[in-house]
């Protein structure tokens, strides 16, 4: 019995108390390996998506809150640009808009993406003439009384007593003493009959783009001419180099200088060209694809559109436009015999002061044929009189078109 009852106790010892399996080092530590990765995996969880939502209250109920003049006072805001009634809150009215206060005074913050003032237009730039995009005036220079800026004035007589349908500048000073204001418009009568000092006094006083305008510059007219001479759409063949470009009004019928339309498409483009008193929209506009034509028989289209669509009326006709540039008698562009004298630009032999692009179109073979006009130049070199340019022409030159004259104030 004693002898059962030891074998039954160690039975029951290594049944119960002695060690079945037996684990190697690297067993131990791969065990370990799974419980730390366990661990890991459910802490990140944990933190994931309990205790960081519940510090940043990334769970919190979403609740509308009313702005009205009751609660008003719980926010902040600027009163100056935001109104709070019990309807809610609105911009103040007129106020509400992103301004540049350097702009005032430099008008360098003007960019082509800004809204464009009424009566004017984006003129793109040209590296050949160091011009970035600027403003230019949709239409000639005209008076309004301060009392109707948008109203142009007409039927002002010229200094000579001729009604030429022009506002004269000499006659009745557009400034503010006389309650009168220099703007672009499509009515009225185009201003005239003014000296290009004046002109540039004139121009100085008009506001646009929240600065100050300037009299145009020659290289700024060239932009204009050069992008203009490049598009399919002045030319009377419907390509470049096709035809003549267009000329404006400019074949004396009639015999002055005409208003614009506020349409800028179809036979609007040869408004008022169809005689006198003429209509603004003669049918159908006066026109002649061959090189050299003018007269009744030209194409009198008035407006020329740049290459990002910009129209702008009477470049090359209707009247004379001066430039803020001047120079000597002797400077000047001339031919193979100097002296004041009409040219065609291929027949110049030299440019003086000046260089081909400040004065020629873009193409060499360019002459009056093709609608770009004629250079009036002297050249002689004892002439030390400063001289101004004017460019473009005026109703009665049916050859000179887009073209350069030097002439004395």
């Amino acid at each position: 019995m004693k002898h059962i009852l030891t074998k039954l106790k160690s039975f029951f010892k290594r049944y119960f108390f002695e060690p079945k399996f037996h684990f190697s080092r690297f067993q131990f530590n791969l065990i370990s390996v799974i419980f730390v990765g366990i661990g890991i995996t459910v802490g990140l969880y944990l933190t994931a998506f309990h205790f960081i939502p519940s510090i940043f209250s990334i769970n919190d109920t979403t609740k509308t809150w009313t702005f009205n003049s009751a609660n008003a006072s719980q926010f902040t805001y600027d009163s100056t640009l935001v109104i709070v009634d019990n309807s809610g809150a609105h911009p103040v009215t007129g106020v509400n808009k992103f301004t540049n206060p350097a702009f005032a005074t430099d008008t360098s913050g003007w960019t082509a993406s800004s809204v464009t003032p009424a009566g004017w237009v984006v003129v793109p730039g040209n590296s050949t003439y160091s011009t970035s995009d600027f403003l230019a005036m949709k239409y000639d220079a005209k008076c309004a009384a301060t009392s109707a800026p948008t109203v142009g004035l007409t039927d002002r007589s010229s200094s000579d007593g001729i009604n030429y349908h022009i506002y004269s500048d000499t006659a009745a000073a557009c400034t503010s003493a006389n309650n009168k204001q220099v703007t672009s418009l499509a009515s009225g009568d185009p201003i005239a009959d003014i000296s290009q000092t004046t002109a540039i006094t004139r121009c100085s006083s008009v506001a646009v783009g929240g600065g100050t305008a300037h009299l145009i510059t020659n290289n700024e007219w060239q932009t204009i001419a050069r992008n203009a001479e490049a598009q399919n759409s002045n030319w009377s063949g419907g390509t470049v180099g096709s035809g003549y470009l267009f000329a404006g009004h400019n074949d004396n019928a009639p015999a002055m200088a005409r208003p614009a339309s506020t349409t800028d498409t179809g036979n609007y483009r040869c408004a008022y060209t169809d005689g006198d008193p003429g209509t603004e929209n003669p049918s159908p506009c006066p026109s002649n694809t061959a090189n050299g034509q003018s007269g009744t028989a030209g194409n009198q289209v008035r407006v020329l559109t740049l290459s990002n669509g910009s129209p702008i009326w009477d470049i090359a006709g209707n009247v004379w436009e001066w430039t803020n540039n001047t120079i000597q008698g002797k400077d000047q562009p001339t031919g193979s015999t100097p002296g004041f004298n009409w040219r065609e630009f291929t027949n110049l032999t030299t440019y003086g002061t000046l260089s081909y692009d400040q004065v020629r179109p873009s193409n060499s073979s360019y002459n009056s044929s093709y609608g770009v006009g004629q250079i009036y130049s002297d050249g002689t070199s004892t002439n030390t009189t400063t001289y101004a340019f004017l460019r473009g022409g005026r109703w009665s030159n049916p050859v000179l078109r887009r073209s350069v004259r030097m002439e004395s104030e």
